[in-house]
């Protein structure tokens, strides 16, 4: 006897009256109430799709509801685009009963809220569906052959039983596979977030570092009379700036070396001559005055206020305005 390689139409996969679901809640359904569901099942806006089980994501499909029909109270589905090797194995006797599995009406994932609305219709093998007496799918062989399913749920364990406790077992392994893949990654994906943050803290504290360093070189060259008040910020900021850039390679005497930009500024200041005379200047005929007790802006404003008067450089008409105790 040939083995159909598809599903006919008509199969039943509910029936009205009152029904008790998974969970064990009680529903009265009239025959109006399955005509409904049939009148409002659109596959264009929501296709029910064939499946093992009842997954909570409705996959995978072994095929797909194409419409829906109703005989005496009966909701009949017309399958289509099925699975081959799955229509062989309902034809073997694999999965002898089906159990639809619907969208309640306030169910925010129901396409028509309101009405009941199909799902998916799990096809059950050793597992009894909940709605009992649905009759066995028939299948057309040849001319005028049929097989019919008995009503009877398999109780002891079949080869196609083991078979398919075998095929979940495969994919629960898989699964949790999958889950462990994800994980690690979550887990890789937060260590390279830590490392991140703590490498560009460490990088803020050495800019921080950099720039007190600056300070204090810009500070103590201002001290040494090679830099004036008013450049000492300048020089800071022009040190930070060239902090980060690369060194520089050059040639000389034959021989290959680098220098970082920073530390050429740094070695320019240092051997510059003094701009200002730090040694105790008691007024004369310059007119000098002592620099003790006055702040930078006040030997600033002095300073400038002589150049512009005698026509001098900034550097002379500070050191002929005042002069610095130690």
């Amino acid at each position: 006897m040939p083995i159909s390689n598809t599903l006919p139409d008509q199969i039943e996969i509910f029936r009205a009256g009152r029904q008790v679901d998974d969970a064990g809640n009680a529903h009265n359904f009239t025959d109006a109430d399955v005509a409904a569901i049939a009148a409002s099942y659109n596959p264009a806006l929501r296709e029910a799709p064939l499946t093992v089980g009842h997954p909570a994501d409705n996959l995978p499909a072994y095929g797909w509801v194409r419409g829906l029909a109703v005989s005496g109270g009966t909701l009949l589905m017309n399958p289509h685009q099925v699975e081959t090797q799955f229509a062989e194995m309902v034809a073997t006797g694999r999965f002898k009963k089906r159990s639809a599995s619907f969208y309640p009406p306030n169910s925010p994932n129901n396409p028509k809220p309101g009405q009941w609305y199909l799902r998916h219709v799990a096809f059950l093998g050793a597992q009894p569906p909940a709605v009992a007496g649905l009759k066995d799918i028939q299948f057309a062989a040849g001319d005028s052959d049929a097989v019919n399913f008995s009503e009877a749920v398999v109780t002891q364990p079949t080869q196609e039983t083991r078979m398919n406790e075998e095929e979940k077992t495969a994919l629960a392994k898989a699964q949790a596979e999958a889950k462990a893949a994800q994980e690690a990654l979550a887990a890789a994906e937060a260590s390279t977030k830590a490392a991140q943050a703590q490498l560009a803290q460490f990088a803020e504290q050495q800019r921080a570092d950099r720039h007190a360093g600056h300070v204090s070189f810009a500070e103590a060259q201002v001290k040494a009379g090679k830099l004036l008040p008013k450049d000492q910020a300048t020089a800071v900021a022009v040190l930070d700036q060239l902090a980060a850039a690369q060194p520089v390679e050059f040639s000389e005497a034959g021989a290959t070396k680098k220098v970082a930009p920073a530390d050429f500024i740094k070695g320019l200041i240092e051997g510059a001559k003094q701009v200002v005379d730090f040694g105790e200047f008691a007024g004369g005929a310059q007119g000098g005055e002592s620099a003790k007790g006055l702040s930078d802006a006040e030997i600033d404003q002095r300073a400038k206020a002589y150049a512009s008067k005698h026509n001098v450089s900034y550097s002379q008409a500070l050191t002929s305005v005042v002069s610095f105790t130690a």
